[in-house]
């Protein structure tokens, strides 16, 4: 399940964001990688407790939090701290999938999302690379768009080759943690909410409301 959402951040936040990036002080991305992704990881990170990345964190959990969409595609619990990262020119990210936990296994990443940051006019390259089975999948979003996607799925960043690109990336945990429940229970919300708007007083709704409803009971993780 790949989902888009084309305005997680509104114009004046993303504006900010940029700015705080573009004069924020940035360390070598390897300073958070470990085995093999230390040797495929070519991007620079906004320094760790630095003002600016506070002032980002700020506004990302403020957009994530009134986002609609993110809350009903993702039946999202937790948001982990987003890193903020920097593709120069010949800068990349080799093939790899995120880490299956955080916070010393208190959270669990079920799901990645990457926030652009950067007019896709302004730097070629630079694509997020989606790889499921023989297919790939390469993704290029306008600023402040995000894609989410399952954590479980290969993926790296092409190689920069002509400007700079900006991104904030994080990680969910959803109260749905099996990703075809999660899948079903969303399908089902949407056939709710369309039934709801289009025929409202259709006498399936309340049988199709009792199952979706029953299923998060079996389902949901508190």
């Amino acid at each position: 399940m790949i989902i888009r959402i084309p305005d997680l951040l509104q114009r004046h936040e993303a504006e900010v964001l940029r700015g705080l990036l573009l004069k924020g002080a940035f360390e070598d991305g390897r300073a958070t990688a470990s085995g093999q992704a230390a040797l495929i990881k070519n991007n620079l990170q906004l320094a760790r407790g630095s003002e600016a990345r506070k002032q980002a964190d700020q506004i990302v959990r403020e957009a994530v939090a009134r986002s609609q969409r993110l809350r009903d595609k993702t039946l999202v619990k937790l948001v982990a701290p987003p890193t903020y990262n920097r593709y120069d020119v010949g800068m990349e990210y080799g093939d790899h999938v995120d880490a299956p936990s955080m916070n010393e296994g208190r959270f669990r990443a079920d799901l990645s999302m990457t926030i652009f940051l950067t007019d896709p006019a302004d730097y070629d390259g630079g694509e997020l690379v989606m790889s499921q089975g023989d297919a790939e999948m390469r993704i290029k979003y306008g600023v402040g768009e995000a894609v989410i996607y399952p954590t479980t799925v290969r993926h790296h960043v092409a190689p920069v080759t002509r400007g700079s690109r900006l991104a904030a990336v994080t990680w969910l945990q959803s109260f749905i943690g099996d990703p075809l429940q999660r899948q079903i229970l969303v399908d089902l919300s949407d056939a709710k909410n369309a039934l709801e708007e289009r025929q409202p007083d259709a006498p399936e709704l309340t049988t199709l409301k009792n199952a979706l409803f029953n299923l998060l009971r079996v389902w949901w993780q508190p």
